[in-house]
C-alpha cells in the first residue's frame, strides 16, 4: 500500500466523522468526500465521548459494504500504521482472529474514578470493579466475522463512552478473546527504519512525520 496510489488496493481505508459546527469545514469535507469517496459522516457530535458511536458506525458500514473483506482494523488519526507489518501479523494470527481482537491488549483493568481523568467512569456508568479486558483503541484488528458479531451484540448492551472498553465488553459478552500482537504500540516511536520493519503502530505521529515515515528508504 502506498499513500500515493489512491484508495484502490486490497487494503482500503475510510475516515470517520460525526457532526461538526464549523460550516466552512463541513463544506470542505463534502468537497473532499466527493473527490475521494473515503469519508463516513453521521449525525452525532464528533467528540471523544462519542467514539463508541463512531466505531459502531464503522463496524455497521464495513459489515454492509465490505462483506468480502477478511479483516477490519480500527485506528486513530494520529497513528502511523505499517501496512506490510499489519498484513504479516494478520496472516500469522488469522485463525485466532476469527474469535478474537488483536493489538495492544490489556487483559484486566480497573475503572478510573477520578473525575479529572479523560477516561473517567462513574460507578453509575460502570458499577463493576474490573473491566473484562480490551485492546487499546489506538489500533486493533479483527476478522469481519467478529466485526459483524460485535455490531450485532452492541445493540443489546448499555452504551459506554470509552470505545475500546465498550468493544471489549462486546467481545466478553460473545465469549471471544483478546490477542496481544507484538508491534502494536500506544506510544510514539521515533522515526526510524523500525517503521518499515518491526513496528505495526506508533502513536502521536504528526502528518509531517507520517510523510517522513512513508518516504523512508530502508
Amino acid at each position: 500500500m502506498s499513500p500515493y496510489t489512491g484508495n484502490t488496493g486490497p487494503v482500503r481505508y475510510m475516515f470517520l466523522l460525526g457532526r461538526i459546527s464549523d460550516k466552512a469545514l463541513q463544506v470542505a469535507l463534502e468537497t473532499e468526500s466527493a473527490s475521494y469517496r473515503d469519508i463516513l459522516q453521521e449525525d452525532f457530535i464528533d467528540s471523544y465521548n462519542n467514539l463508541t458511536l463512531k466505531t459502531m458506525m464503522a463496524f455497521r458500514w464495513a459489515s454492509t459494504f465490505c462483506q468480502k473483506a477478511e479483516f477490519v482494523m480500527k485506528t486513530d488519526d494520529d497513528m502511523f500504521v505499517n501496512i506490510n507489518g499489519l498484513l504479516r501479523a494478520v496472516n500469522q494470527h488469522k485463525d485466532v482472529l476469527q474469535r478474537s481482537v488483536g493489538g495492544f491488549c490489556v487483559l484486566s483493568a480497573s475503572p478510573i474514578r477520578d473525575k479529572g481523568s479523560k477516561w473517567y467512569a462513574s460507578e453509575k456508568m460502570y458499577p463493576h470493579r474490573k473491566y473484562p479486558g480490551y485492546c487499546s483503541g489506538t489500533g486493533y484488528v479483527t476478522s469481519m466475522f467478529v466485526t459483524r458479531r460485535v455490531f450485532e451484540i452492541s445493540k443489546h448492551l448499555p452504551f459506554f463512552h470509552l470505545e475500546d472498553i465498550f468493544v471489549g465488553l462486546c467481545i466478553n459478552k460473545l465469549g471471544y478473546t483478546f490477542t496481544r500482537i507484538g508491534g502494536f504500540s500506544t506510544n510514539f516511536i521515533p522515526i526510524s527504519c523500525s517503521y518499515k520493519q518491526s513496528i505495526i503502530t506508533s502513536h502521536g505521529v504528526s502528518p509531517k512525520q507520517m510523510r517522513q515515515a512513508w518516504d523512508l528508504k530502508c
